[in-house]
């Protein structure tokens, strides 16, 4: 992101020149006092946003500004593996030499890969927040979930499911795209995901009409590592990874860059090979007349998993307006699940009775999850002043096959039933985008685009009776379900002044269908296909003295798919059957936001203050139903969430450098009624309710000496309602130090991950004839340790450097979400 953050800067076109005063200087490198070439200074008039002007040194590293009005000016000096210099210029009527200034470099050789002292680990957007996540050191080693449990309002749980701002609706990007992840199977890619291979995280909380309207939180775009240099850069990486009460794991990486005028590729490679411990508790009592029955489940679990994750690309540049890229990742691996469930039923009624019932179940099972994503791009500039055509080709499918073992016998005694089951997962997208972006004027920009999906998902089981040596017809399921989108938007931005405003409209025509098969018979569903209208709007003000405001609205809505609405019935564990509900209508939420950001000197501060209104909320609801537990999901009610999110970026003296977030969130679910789908005069009214919570993070690098750092991340998040209970809250505490040798080409990163093993998810909930209060953890406490070295020659590009010098006009104040 830092090349992209220059480009911004340095894409702008330069102004007429006006009768000004000169501004000129020289730059020298601080330890070889030989002059820069090729460094980008820019100058900014105190109190806008806006470039005034942009040039580069030449070959004896001096710059010049020819003309330049009256007033004071900030100067920023920045170049490649150097520290960024900024100065305060002020023009009264008469030329101004500033003579040398220099910079001091933070890296010898392969600075964008380790820098001395501490890069930015966050940078602030007015549209968008930007964290820096190459240099985490508690996350290196690990895999994508564990970099995302580091930033600012995104939550994890212990099964890998992602909220953002107390919200599960939100979509997963890979550099931009969508890539096929899902509810269903992000979590699964993101575990496997190399960390080393991420470079940024963007958090877009209010995305723009130019952007698919799926996740009524936001969207997290994963900013993949590339690089921006002629010639090749390249990384091997090996690390071991204890969890406490488990076997020992591994990881190997390597990854490879080439740059020349004509052609970048990367190929990236990541191997994983993992054991985790889990397991948790459920305590739940039953009420029937005056007959009360309490079970307490206790289980214990272990999971590992082994694949490879590989992602490469190529882009050849036809000319120098015209690129074409294919590009896309693969995950191929095979895990194995072990848990074992005892359950113990009494009458809590009765003091010193004997249990009504004592017996475990043992689950096992062995599953593979090759998934693929391929890309093809096309890229053509019209101008250097912005206006560009893109179009993408796009195919994804991830799979998933899986085989389990279910044993359940008394206590004591020979197995009483003994059941396997085979289910298969299959999902497939096309898509297809083209996006125009046209710079009317300096200040007035035009984007139109076109967006079309195919997707087609499948799932299989079937059960047999191992004991009676036959099948069983009520696990037998086949669902199939087929969707089309087809969106048009358009966006239109310009500037008054101080005042950026920007609105658009996306048009989008959804279907759906869907059958299931079972043993009896195919049961048809009704398709249903709807056209919705999703606009947004927002307003920027640039107030003096380097503030922003910003109010914007969006309108945004969640999709249910997978798990959610397949019917298929999940009999993994005996006492709580789940199945998907597929008559479920989608959420659609309106979001209104007023971001307001402030920065002086090494501070910066971010406020956001936010209201979400939601209808068709889905929830996960449980039911009795003959006693036995089941749970499923439905449209219940309406919501309301408004929140105050506050991000503070502090660097302390010079070692010392501190991300810090605090989310409030106030919630309310409107009232709401549960029928009983077995039996429809059994119904559960739940009054609203509403409730106060929050989240913090605290994220501190310490730099103890060149070669020498440490990190600290803590978390908490406040308890919170659920449909029908609360979460409790939880907590948790990760270390990391890294230590640099051969010039900062060789590190060794040594981390611990939930330090104080209290990463658990606590919940109590009741309904119509029951309450229950249930633990479960998948995640120990962890012990990492890495060593990786890097490579290459690489240099800046004739043909960036080249771009960087071109005359260009001063791009628009961006508003874009």
């Amino acid at each position: 992101m830092k090349k992209f953050f220059v480009f911004i800067l340095l894409s702008v076109t330069a102004l007429p020149l006006f009768a000004g005063s000169a501004i000129r200087g020289k730059i020298m490198d601080t330890d070889t006092h030989s002059p820069l070439q090729y460094v980008d200074v820019a100058l900014f008039k105190i109190g806008s946003k806006s470039l005034t002007s942009g040039v580069t040194t030449d070959s004896l590293g001096a710059f010049v500004f020819p003309s330049i009005d009256d007033g004071k000016y900030i100067m920023r000096i920045t170049f490649i593996e150097y520290t960024t210099v900024t100065k305060t210029v002020e023009i009264a009527g008469k030329p101004v030499d500033l003579g040398i200034i220099n910079l001091k470099g933070n890296t010898k050789n392969l600075g964008e890969v380790e820098v001395v002292g501490q890069a930015p680990q966050m940078r602030f957007d007015i549209d968008k927040k930007v964290f820096s996540v190459d240099q985490n050191i508690s996350a290196a080693g690990g895999s994508a979930s564990d970099i995302l449990k580091n930033i600012p309002s995104v939550n994890v749980d212990t099964q890998g499911n992602i909220s953002l701002r107390n919200n599960a609706n939100v979509e997963v990007w890979i550099d931009g795209k969508a890539s096929g992840l899902t509810a269903d199977n992000r979590a699964q890619v993101l575990e496997q995901m190399p960390a080393e291979s991420i470079e940024s995280v963007e958090i877009m909380t209010n995305p723009s009409a130019k952007y698919n309207p799926e996740g009524s939180a936001g969207i997290i775009n994963l900013v993949m590592k590339k690089n921006h240099k002629a010639g090749y850069y390249g990384s091997v990486s090996a690390g071991l990874i204890y969890p406490f009460g488990g076997k020992l794991g591994s990881s190997l990486g390597a990854s490879i860059n080439y740059t020349s005028t004509k052609v970048d590729a990367y190929i990236n490679l990541g191997y994983r090979d993992m054991n985790f411990q889990g397991g948790g508790y459920t305590n739940r009592t039953t009420y029937n007349g005056n007959n009360t029955l309490l079970l307490n489940q206790n289980s214990t679990m272990t999971n590992s998993f082994s694949g490879l994750f590989t992602r490469a690309g190529i882009n050849y540049h036809l000319d120098i307006k015209n690129t074409i890229g294919l590009n896309g990742f693969g995950l191929a691996g095979s895990g194995n699940t072990t848990n074992d469930i005892h359950y113990l039923l009494t009458n809590p009624v009765l003091m010193n009775a004997l249990p009504l019932r004592n017996y475990s179940q043992n689950n096992t099972g062995t599953s593979t999850r090759p998934s693929l994503n391929v890309n093809l791009d096309y890229e053509h500039d019209f101008n250097n002043k912005g206006s560009n055509l893109l179009a993408n080709l796009s195919y994804s499918s991830h799979n998933r096959e899986s085989d389990n073992s279910y044993v359940q016998s008394n206590a004591g005694s020979a197995p009483q039933s003994e059941i396997a089951q085979n289910s298969t997962n299959n999902s497939k997208t096309g898509e297809f985008k083209l996006d125009y972006t046209g710079k009317i004027n300096e200040n007035s920009k035009l984007e139109a685009g076109w967006q079309s999906d195919v997707t087609n998902m499948t799932t299989s089981a079937s059960g047999y009776d191992k004991l009676h040596l036959m099948g069983i017809p009520s696990y037998y399921n086949n669902f199939n379900y087929d969707e089309q989108i087809h969106a048009a938007y358009v966006t239109y931005g310009t500037k008054f002044d101080q005042l950026s405003v920007q609105g658009g409209l996306r048009g989008e025509y959804f279907r759906k269908k869907s059958t299931n098969t079972t043993s009896n018979a195919v049961q048809p569903i009704a398709p249903k296909s709807y056209t919705e209208l999703y606009p947004s709007l927002y307003l920027t003000y640039a107030l003096p003295n380097d503030n922003e405001l910003q109010l914007n609205y969006s309108r945004r809505v969640n999709r249910p798919r997978g798990q959610q609405i397949n019917p298929f019935h999940n009999y993994s564990d005996s006492t709580r059957i789940t199945y998907g509900n597929p008559n479920l209508d989608p959420e659609f939420t309106s979001s209104v936001e007023l971001n307001y950001l402030k920065s002086w000197g090494e501070q910066t501060i971010s406020a956001s203050v936010y209201y979400h209104y939601t209808d068709n909320v889905i929830q996960n609801v449980q039911f009795l139903h003959s006693g036995v537990m089941e749970s499923s999901f439905l449209n219940v009610t309406k919501s309301q969430n408004t929140g105050l999110e506050l991000i503070a970026k502090n660097r302390l003296l010079s070692m010392l450098n501190l991300t810090t977030s605090l989310n409030l969130y106030y919630s309310k679910l409107d009232n709401a009624v549960y029928v009983n789908p077995y039996d429809s005069t059994i119904t559960t009214r739940i009054p609203g309710q509403d409730n106060f919570s929050w989240t913090a993070n605290i994220l501190a690098n310490i730099t103890m000496s060149k070669t020498f750092s440490g990190q600290v991340t803590a978390r908490y998040n406040s308890p919170q309602i659920i449909a029908q209970g609360l979460k409790q809250d939880k907590y948790s505490i990760d270390l990391g130090v890294r230590k640099t040798f051969l010039d900062r080409k060789l590190s060794v990163n040594l981390n611990v991950r939930d330090l104080l093993n209290s990463n658990k998810d606590r919940s109590t909930t009741s309904g119509t004839g029951f309450s229950q209060r249930s633990e479960s953890y998948f995640h120990t406490r962890m012990v990492n340790l890495s060593i990786s070295y890097n490579f290459g020659n690489s240099k800046p590009r004739k043909e960036d450097i080249k771009k960087k010098q071109e005359p260009q006009e001063p791009d628009m104040e961006d508003v874009e979400q």
